[in-house]
Formats: C-alpha cells, structure tokens, sequence
C-alpha cells in the first residue's frame, strides 16, 4: 500500500520536463524584467549622487562671491610633489562623501589619479581621489594653472551664464585620449550608462535624465580603456556649438555654456 501511494505522486520524464521548460520560461521573461529594475536603481542613485554635487556647487559659488572652482589646477602634496587639485577636492566640505562622484552603473570609469601622475604630476590627484564617473563641463569649470598642458583663466561667475537652468556642471562621461570616433586628448565624452540615458546636473542646482544614442565607434580614455562614443539625442543647446549652423553627426559632450544664436539653441565657450 505504501509503495503504491509513492508511486501515485512521482513525476513522469515528460512531466518534469515540461515544468523545466516551463521554469525556463518564466526565466526568460523576468530576468530582463529584474535587470532593468536594477538599472533603474542604479539611475535613480546616480542622479541622486548629481543632485548632491549640484548642491554642494552652488554652496561654494555663494561663499565665493559667485566664482564656479576651476576644473583643475597644478599644486603640491604633503610630500611637496606636484600634483593636481580638481573642483572635486574643491567642493568635498560641501560634500563630506566622495561615493556621490561614482556612478554605481560604473563607479571605476576613471581612474583620476593614475590619469595625472601619467601627465608627470607624481603625486597625482591632490585631494586623494582616485575612481570617478561624472566629467566637468570645462565651460563652467575652467582651467586653472596646469603647465604644460593647460594655462589658467579667469574662473567663470554665475552672472556670465545667461541660461543657468540649460547648461549643464556634471554629468555621465569620461575623459578622452586622442584616438578614433574624433576624440581629441582632454574631450570629455558623454556616457549613455543608463539604458541610453544619460544622468547630468545643471547650473540651476536640478538634476535629470538627457537621452543619448550610441555611435558604434570605440576610442579609449586617459587611463586607455576602452571608450565608446555616444551622441546627444534630444534637442537643445547640447546639438552644435554657437555659430554653425549645421548640427555634427554626432555631438558627443555636455560641453559649452547654453545660449542662443540666430539658428536656436547652441553651446558655447566663455573664454
């Protein structure tokens, strides 16, 4: 009696293979579900992370009679070796937690202080930062006092930037070395980390998505890892800098300050 009650609820082959197939299935369909929710975590803690810096930005252009930090300059470690100091050191007092500069999509995208120590700077990153997801809008953030590769200007004021809620600080990219996809060394790429999404801050202190669209083209970045390239996708300033009328086949930067010329939205420098 009891060996047959065990019989009456085994499973046939075919029964077990139908339940795996049908595992399989279910499988199939809610893992991609599952990843994209993870990536939309991912996201939202990113573009939480800009909003943060966003913040501490502007903290620091109030107690510094309106001045934007410069995106780097040349300085000396306790050592007193040459080294290189960022706005992210600039702005840590405002900040107190150097995770809000990783994406957790891609928290190592650039290694900072290898980058600069490559440069001969041989204490490399001033502040001690080192892994880095988001890159400078070098029209806002300008260039300090870095020989031989760069010559300080003036910093930007906030009252320059007529259109602060358009022009971008921070957002998504990485640093380039001069390769294909018409990477210049020191471009700073815009990096679609989102689903072709792209997570950037702006002048006016709000954060949020900007879409992009990949190329097809890889390059490498400053520390040559590979880099591919992506393309702002939606329009506004980030489309053709000021006085071309003709879009790029691809405008592959949040770079310039927002403004407009006879054709519309356009990017441009300051100085």
């Amino acid at each position: 009696m009891w060996r047959r009650a065990v019989r009456s609820v085994a499973f046939t082959l075919i029964e077990l293979l139908v339940v795996i197939a049908i595992i399989a299935i279910l499988a199939a369909i809610l893992f991609p579900v599952f990843s994209r929710a993870r990536e939309k975590a991912r996201q939202i803690s990113c573009l939480s992370n800009l909003r943060q810096t966003a913040t501490a930005v502007s903290q620091y252009v109030q107690d510094y009679d309106e001045a934007f930090p410069m995106s780097v300059y040349l300085a000396a470690n306790q050592q007193n070796q040459p080294c290189a100091l960022t706005m992210l050191a600039a702005v840590e007092p405002y900040v107190r937690n150097r995770q809000v500069y990783q994406c957790p999509s891609e928290p190592r995208a650039l290694d900072v202080d290898a980058a600069f120590r490559v440069l001969g700077l041989p204490g490399g990153e001033c502040g001690g930062f080192q892994f880095g997801s988001y890159m400078f809008n070098f029209a806002v953030f300008e260039d300090g006092n870095l020989p031989p590769v760069l010559s300080a200007v003036p910093p930007v004021r906030l009252p320059e930037i007529q259109f602060p809620v358009e022009t971008t600080m921070n957002y998504d990219g990485n640093l380039a070395a001069q390769s294909n996809c018409n990477f210049n060394l020191f471009d700073s790429p815009v990096q679609g980390r989102h689903t072709e999404f792209a997570n950037a801050n702006f002048v006016d202190g709000h954060a949020k998505v900007v879409k992009v669209r990949e190329s097809g083209c890889t390059g490498i970045n400053v520390n040559g890892q590979p880099l591919r390239q992506w393309c702002v996708a939606q329009p506004g300033p980030y489309q053709r800098s000021c006085g071309n009328p003709n879009p790029p086949a691809c405008y592959d930067e949040l770079w310039g300050v927002a403004a407009q010329d006879q054709w519309g939205w356009c990017a441009r420098a300051l100085r």
